[in-house]
């Protein structure tokens, strides 16, 4: 499930394009229920490997709709016990951080 969650967020990353953990679920087939909870669970280990790779995050291509163009909260704590991150969930900062890894998301490509 790793390589599609990866192939899904690379192509997301390619034509510079976020989606919601909502059309997340849908693409990668999950089913109900939890469907969100476990996109989030899918996203929190993709970010682990990643982290161990000192990749950057193709989790930050990922939205929700509630939040203005950011991730869910879960990122945000993820990124700050990942060690990369001691700021808020909202605001410049976060905004920073998450256009920051999508820029680095190019080395992927």
């Amino acid at each position: 499930m790793r390589d599609i969650l990866r192939s899904v967020l690379l192509s997301a990353a390619r034509n510079g394009r976020t989606l919601t953990y909502a059309k997340l679920a849908k693409q990668l087939a999950l089913q109900p229920p939890h469907t969100i909870h476990r996109t989030g669970l899918l996203l929190e280990d993709l970010m682990r490997d990643q982290a161990a790779k000192d990749e950057p995050q193709l989790a930050s291509f990922v939205v929700s709709k509630a939040r203005a163009g950011l991730p869910a909260p879960g990122f945000f704590m993820m990124m700050r016990e990942l060690g990369f991150y001691d700021g808020s969930d909202m605001g410049a900062d976060a905004q920073d951080l998450v256009e920051n890894e999508r820029a680095r998301c190019a080395q992927l490509l």
